[in-house]
């Protein structure tokens, strides 16, 4: 576990600390600080020249540079259900909290899968010290989620996560499986599958160059980016790590698919009503697609 340098005392800051533990003087989050490391972000930088190589020696470098500027305006999205999305919007005492933190409290159960082992390995060896404090999100250009995760979702504001948050890869877990990563070398992970919320495009174009070609349309970038699976083991997108609480007002928008249940769209209504006082647009899946070139 590295360490950096507080800008007050000059003493070391471990990297799980969020603030100084000799000055008590607040730094940056760790997950922000792991991503901006200069072993991580020198494997990034190769990883990224390496794809553009490739996509111009398959003459689609414009498609390529067309795809990272489309995902430099990309959104951090957390698909919940409509009953979390309610409960957040009902008050600003109603904190969007963590799957350990809830464990912790004894308000949540692990449901004994074996994703329940995998992810406490995988969590651990990528936020050492600090998993009970990321949420997770994925990367989206339009706002639509995963919706294996639930059928609203939250689609983050820029101003309020960009200092906080980081990107990676893939699904963290299934990460370390593809990797044959083992336990006994979980504390040292293969650098450049990370980035700032800042550099987010580049890691997109490092993993996902490659499947883009020559006649590669527009609105066809979303579904490279963000591919839904049967389940929520198939899924394909770029995680989101986004470093403490957030409430109803940390969100830009937030959109909804249609509910077939009576009793689900009674909620839906109230729901709209609670986000339409805090000033967050609120959008049917329907319309955004619709909208999509």
């Amino acid at each position: 576990m590295g360490a950096n340098e507080c800008t007050h005392c000059a003493n070391e800051i471990p990297l799980h600390m969020e603030r100084c533990p000799h000055c008590a003087l607040p730094g940056l989050f760790p997950n922000v600080r792991a991503a901006e490391g200069a072993v991580e972000r020198s494997a990034l930088d190769e990883r990224y020249d390496l794809a553009l190589k490739r996509a111009t020696a398959r003459s689609c470098h414009q498609v390529v540079k067309d795809f990272e500027t489309a995902t430099l305006k990309s959104y951090a999205v957390i698909a919940r259900s409509v009953l979390e999305a309610d409960r957040l919007a009902s008050s600003d005492k109603e904190v969007y909290s963590t799957y350990y933190k809830l464990v912790d409290a004894e308000v949540r159960l692990p449901s004994g899968s074996k994703w329940d082992v995998l992810r406490d390995v995988a969590d651990g060896a990528l936020f050492p010290g600090y998993k009970k404090h990321i949420r997770f999100g994925a990367l989206s250009l339009n706002g639509l989620g995963l919706a294996n995760y639930g059928e609203c979702f939250l689609v983050l504001r820029e101003s309020m996560i960009s200092h906080r948050a980081t990107v990676f890869e893939e699904n963290s877990v299934l990460f370390m499986d593809k990797h044959d990563i083992q336990m006994s070398e979980a504390h040292r992970l293969p650098p450049g599958f990370r980035a700032l919320w800042v550099e987010r495009s580049k890691l997109c174009v490092a993993k996902l160059a490659d499947e883009l070609a020559q006649d590669t349309k527009r609105g066809t970038f979303q579904e490279i980016l963000l591919k839904e699976g049967r389940m929520s083991a198939n899924d394909s997108f770029v995680e989101a790590h986004i470093w403490g609480p957030m409430t109803a007002r940390s969100f830009e928008r937030v959109i909804v698919s249609q509910p077939k249940k009576k009793s689900s769209r009674v909620i839906l209504r109230g729901l709209c009503e609670k986000l339409e006082k805090l000033n967050v647009k609120v959008s049917t899946k329907a319309e955004v697609v619709s909208c999509t070139p």
